[in-house]
């Protein structure tokens, strides 16, 4: 409908002072952005045409099958809601980059910026950028420790490790030995789901969180910290692996696949395509659907929201949902592919 009102006004004015009214690029030029606006301010006769708010948006790397997720939610978001002209750069995991994206972002004139943080601490300076350009800003899944931001969109973190723990002692009758799969050091995810993990596993005494490591949110990093496991410990001496994301759960399934350990029950968080169909196929033993596009929906709708003038929300938050069935896999695998 933009569109349309952008060509009839521009017929119009032609017709009647002889102005012309600039094109718009195309979507897919740029893997860093989306669409173009649709009609700019100078071709909107004041009070006519509906405002279309230009927003920023800095996620961590699109190689994270959780990130695509994102990402696919947010360019149909883009097409759907006329208001909105969403610009989605990739900060390719580097806190560096993301820095520099949102400073790029501010420059380029965004009325706002939405912040997929890569690290608490080092991603804290984009929160203080925005709030110097004085422009909004709205944190979407991960946190950073500067809380100058307007509305953290996303979950409470802590509840998926909570989650994945309590599952894992439900599998194993309340007895047995378990591994942990950080994500990167100092991540949001990895302090708030390690600590929901450990308090879940806490209740249990028969149950012994043997070790931890950092498979950094990577599969082939998890698989190796899997190998080495299964070089240390012979069977049953790892009932379970609680890996903080789908990826690094997936590399500790192929591990115990090649070094025939399928007893151990592999446990992921994010509820990615891959994971529920491994749940379905009986090699993964569950998984926490992290529900990003409900998530990106609302972080995009909060930003228009405070745009408009409504005062934020401050927090917004949605609920995970725990999968370890293949009957619920099947549920969400419909809506992930």
């Amino acid at each position: 409908m933009k569109k349309l009102v952008a060509v009839v006004l521009a017929i119009l004015l032609v017709a009647m002072v002889a102005v012309g009214c600039s094109g718009t690029a195309d979507p897919s030029a740029s893997a860093d952005t989306s669409k173009a606006a649709e009609g700019s301010e100078s071709a909107q006769p004041a009070g006519d045409a509906e405002k279309v708010w230009k927003i920023g948006i800095s996620t961590q790397s699109w190689e994270h099958e959780f990130l695509k997720n994102m990402v696919n939610a947010l360019q149909a978001i883009d097409e759907s809601m006329p208001d909105v002209e969403l610009v989605i750069v990739d900060s390719e995991d580097s806190v560096e980059k993301q820095l520099n994206d949102v400073d790029t972002l501010i420059a380029q004139g965004v009325d706002g910026i939405i912040l997929n943080a890569d690290s608490v601490e080092g991603s804290s300076q984009a929160v203080v950028a925005a709030k110097d350009a004085g422009i909004p800003l709205v944190e979407l899944v991960s946190l950073t420790e500067n809380e100058d931001y307007d509305t953290f969109v996303g979950t409470d973190v802590k509840a998926s490790g909570l989650l994945a723990g309590e599952m894992v002692a439900e599998m194993l009758d309340g007895k047995g030995k378990v591994f942990e799969i950080q994500g990167v050091m100092g991540h949001s995810a990895q302090i708030n789901r390690g600590a929901g993990i450990a308090e879940a596993l806490e209740a249990y005494p028969d149950i012994e969180l043997v070790e931890s490591q950092s498979g950094e949110f990577t599969k082939d990093k998890a698989m190796s910290v899997t190998e080495a496991w299964l070089a240390k410990y012979p069977a049953g001496e790892i009932d379970a692996i609680i890996a903080h994301n789908d990826g690094m759960a997936l590399g500790a399934m192929n591990a115990c696949i090649s070094a025939n350990r399928t007893e151990i029950k592999i446990i992921g968080i994010d509820g990615d395509a891959e994971a529920l169909q491994a749940v379905i196929d009986g090699t993964m033993a569950a998984t926490v659907v992290d529900d990003v596009e409900t998530e990106s929906r609302l972080a995009v709708e909060e930003m228009v929201s405070i745009l408009n003038g409504s005062e934020p929300k401050g927090q917004i938050l949605a609920e995970y949902i725990p999968v370890k069935t293949a009957e619920e896999a099947k549920v969400w695998l419909e809506k992930r592919q």
